[in-house]
């Protein structure tokens, strides 16, 4: 099953936490070990997940989702 935008968001910000603990000195992501070495790849994967969500949310699954939908917000203060 294809994973959302959130559901990779949540594995790399694991793997990162993780690396940066200190508590695993290698982390798996999709058959992918990665190390403390790694980590400007994951904060950049994570900088581009945090993107893709703002624009598609949490929910989108690349590759599944036809057509994209921005979530937009309208707040009024008065």
């Amino acid at each position: 099953m294809a994973k959302s935008l959130g559901q990779h968001l949540d594995r790399v910000q694991s793997a990162i936490e993780k690396l940066e603990s200190g508590t695993a000195h290698s982390y798996e992501i999709d058959g992918r070990k990665m190390t403390y070495v790694d980590l400007p790849v994951l904060y950049k994967r994570e900088k581009y997940l945090l993107i893709q969500i703002e624009n598609f949310g949490r929910d989108y699954v690349p590759g599944q989702n036809s057509k994209p939908v921005r979530r937009n917000a309208l707040v009024s203060f008065g």
